[in-house]
């Protein structure tokens, strides 16, 4: 598999492991226009690369990937015409972790918010350093949560509990996403893809088809969350791009600078 057209995302494949790392460390590997897209193609191509076994995702610098960035999302509250195009590359980011029966394991280093979140949390394993925090983040940008956290937060961690973060769009920390069931593990600072890289390892070297059906047979539950939620939750995020608040939202985070997104 040739993996030179990527751009945001930088992919070693090595001993059957995909080690891929979100490669935008000066804009906190938010996603443009570009990279948006490059989330769901890398899972497509590594259902289809035979040398890899299993991947390992990673984010440069201090954070995971901190979703949309702020012109991609002001762009598309003047554009709407570029609103389906956005909906389904959303909507296959998801379908995409979904359909793939490999392992997937996340590192997160850092701050996790919006698409970038939902990419990690997606994962199988997902390690967490224990500075790191995550968001859905949506409601920060005045947008209906629709990039799978309405399937994926109330299906963790239960309803009310989803209902606090996705409401308000506040911060977890690595030690309450764990204790909610949110994430699989809390490392130390600095060793999230040391220990992401054991487990890839340990996969690798198990029996490949049982470890892939038992993933197919668990991923029902999230075939069985999106049939109940996920078009309808992406449909109303998509209109809330439309809005006023969502425009407005945008002008004050940007006028704020860089420091808006991540916490103090």
């Amino acid at each position: 598999m040739d993996y030179s057209s990527y751009r945001f995302l930088a992919i070693d494949v090595r001993d059957s492991i995909a080690f891929i790392t979100i490669n935008r460390p000066e804009k906190m590997n938010a996603t443009d226009r570009e990279g948006h897209g490059e989330f769901p193609k890398i899972l497509r191509d590594l259902a289809r690369d035979d040398e890899v076994k299993v991947a390992v995702v990673t984010g440069a610098g201090r954070a995971f990937s901190i979703g949309g960035d702020l012109d991609l999302m002001e762009h598309m509250n003047a554009h709407p015409d570029e609103l389906i195009e956005l909906l389904d590359e959303a909507r296959e980011l998801v379908n995409a972790h979904i359909d793939l029966e490999k392992p997937i394991i996340a590192a997160i280093n850092g701050f996790a918010m919006g698409a970038g979140a939902i990419f990690g949390l997606l994962c199988d394993f997902v390690i967490a350093e224990r500075q790191a925090k995550m968001a859905d983040g949506h409601i920060r940008a005045a947008v209906a949560a629709g990039d799978g956290g309405a399937v994926l937060w109330p299906l963790t961690m239960g309803l009310a509990k989803a209902k606090r973060y996705l409401l308000t769009g506040d911060w977890i920390t690595a030690e309450e996403a764990e204790r909610v069931g949110l994430i699989t593990e809390v490392v130390e600072d600095g060793e999230s893809l040391k220990r992401a890289t054991e487990i890839a390892k340990r996969l690798a070297a198990g029996p490949q088809t049982a470890i892939r059906y038992t993933k197919r047979a668990l991923n029902q539950w999230l075939r069985l969350g999106g049939a109940a939620v996920f078009d309808y939750s992406l449909a109303l995020e998509m209109m809330t791009f439309l809005t006023d608040d969502m425009k407005n939202a945008i002008k004050d985070l940007k006028a704020k600078g860089p420091g808006a997104i991540p916490p103090e």
